[in-house]
């Protein structure tokens, strides 16, 4: 709410992330389509810098992103958690295998601020799923920009030369 014909300072979480991604110079967004993600594709999706590769199932786009990297595009990859979880094998023999830099930027169903119950299972898991296959990854912190942190993950992914996953709350994606 506006008050005393103040805007809000906050900026807008899910424009950071994509202003954040243009200005980086990626120049495909592969995605399965998330709930939480719709929005932000349908944007990516009329971005003209960008195009947008919609996947039918994770390991797909897993594929699909490993190959537009090969090819000499930065790559961003959009995906839930629980398509995150089955990545598993592709994840270890191809990505990590070939040392693709990707970032994947995974809306964290299951956490404690996500009201839907039946994501609570998949929550619980991805973190120490995600420490197991070896895969860097941070929780992007609510309290600060968002914009840095999007910057921080893709040059990790790049110089380390690996996926890395930005696990991402609603207000993060959410349009």
């Amino acid at each position: 709410m506006v008050a005393s014909g103040k805007q809000s300072a906050d900026p807008h979480r899910p424009s950071e992330i994509l202003e954040t991604l243009k200005r980086l110079g990626f120049g495909v967004a592969i995605a399965v389509p998330d709930s939480w993600l719709g929005e932000i594709l349908v944007r990516i999706e009329h971005e003209p810098t960008m195009r947008l590769v919609r996947a039918t199932h994770e390991e797909e786009a897993l594929a699909i992103a490993c190959g537009t990297r090969l090819g000499g595009v930065r790559t961003a990859m959009f995906v839930q958690n629980a398509g995150l979880l089955s990545m598993g094998a592709g994840m270890v023999s191809l990505a990590q295998r070939y040392q693709f830099p990707l970032l994947m930027l995974v809306s964290y169903r299951g956490t404690i601020e996500d009201p839907v119950f039946y994501h609570t299972p998949k929550g619980r898991v991805t973190e120490p799923v995600l420490r197991g296959l070896g895969v860097a990854h941070a929780r992007a912190d609510r309290a600060r920009p968002i914009g840095p942190q999007v910057e921080r993950a893709a040059t990790y992914a790049e110089e380390a030369c690996c996926p890395f996953a930005l696990l991402l709350s609603q207000e993060d994606v959410q349009w």
